[in-house]
């Protein structure tokens, strides 16, 4: 045995000491309702500890529930957002496929229509420029980089290219679909200062100097994500709310049953003591000389063969007693 094995049975003993000399000074009814009811006691705080108490790396289950549900709640709005965003990118994608077949179309239908016949021609306008979602829009520029069309009149005439130092994702964006359909993301500040991520799809037009973009907020599609998650945050404070009664409920059926136990156990030992205290009572009064004592125990058990004893000795020793004083006989006294 090493000697830290040897320093802590002996804190283990000088622990356990006193306490063995306290219940060694305990009656027996209270040895008995401790040696019952303290088990009890210490299954019920095991098993309320495994319902409720999250200790470190262990979970309760009540835990593990919650952390399930918040996980199944994540998962949810993860896999919808993904799913609307998704689809998002299709409607952004549809919207400048559909917005470059009309302009393509119209390009057809009207020869030798370039240069500033193109860019000021109030119908080409409102066919290059259509509402994507929300906020969103399709703009016009040609295969440099040039715009052609936009909702803001600003920016018509100005190479895009221009704003590469503030918005260097979407000027990626921007040439990856200057000469083929390409689509992508990039970050855009809003007056408010709020960054939001808007998706932008190019489809160049056929035959013609023309790309068309459409572009929007990402987040307009992934609304229903929200309200998933804010649906699922109601039902953690729903659970929780739950969680709280069903625990002050259970607390309080704890407590009764601990105190209907208690009441069982006290009334049980004292059942068993009551006839071990009478045996030492009758034996006191036997030792005192009082050998007509009634001993009171019913029952066939171990107390009841042991007052049978008793009663049997009290028996004997009375008969001895009378037996010793008819030797005797009577006590003549002298004058």
């Amino acid at each position: 045995m090493t000697d830290k094995q040897k320093r802590w049975l002996g804190f283990i003993y000088r622990v356990m000491t006193p306490v063995k000399q306290r219940m060694d000074n305990l009656g027996l009814q209270k040895k008995l309702m401790m040696g019952i009811f303290v088990p009890i006691l210490i299954a019920f705080l095991i098993i309320g500890g495994m319902l409720f108490v999250s200790v470190g790396p262990f979970l309760s289950i009540r835990a593990l529930g919650s952390n399930s549900l918040k996980e199944l709640g994540s998962a949810s709005v993860r896999e919808s957002a993904a799913s609307l965003n998704k689809l998002g990118e299709q409607i952004i994608q549809g919207q400048a496929e559909s917005v470059a077949k009309q302009i393509g179309i119209y390009l057809e239908s009207h020869p030798g229509l370039s240069g500033a016949l193109l860019v000021n021609d109030p119908r080409l306008r409102e066919i290059a420029v259509q509402r994507v979602g929300k906020t969103g829009y399709t703009a016009v520029h040609n295969k440099k980089g040039v715009n052609y069309f936009h909702v803001n009149p600003q920016i018509v005439g100005t190479d895009l290219h221009g704003l590469a130092n503030k918005l260097p994702d979407f000027v990626k964006v921007l040439d990856a679909g200057l000469h083929r359909a390409a689509g992508g993301y990039y970050d855009w500040k809003d007056v408010d200062g709020k960054v939001r991520q808007k998706y932008m799809f190019s489809v160049p037009v056929e035959e013609a100097n023309l790309v068309v973009a459409a572009t929007t907020y990402i987040d307009e599609f992934g609304k229903p994500a929200d309200a998933i998650l804010g649906k699922v945050g109601q039902m953690q404070d729903t659970y929780a709310a739950r969680y709280r009664n069903r625990f002050l409920f259970f607390l309080a059926i704890v407590l009764v049953d601990l105190g209907v136990l208690l009441g069982i156990i006290y009334v049980y030992s004292a059942s068993v003591v009551r006839p071990i205290r009478h045996l030492s009572e009758v034996a006191d009064q036997i030792s005192m000389g009082d050998l007509d004592v009634t001993v009171d125990v019913e029952g066939e058990g171990e107390v009841a063969r042991l007052g049978q004893s008793i009663d049997r000795m009290r028996t004997s020793v009375k008969t001895a007693m009378e037996r010793l004083e008819n030797r005797r006989g009577p006590v003549v006294v002298r004058k």
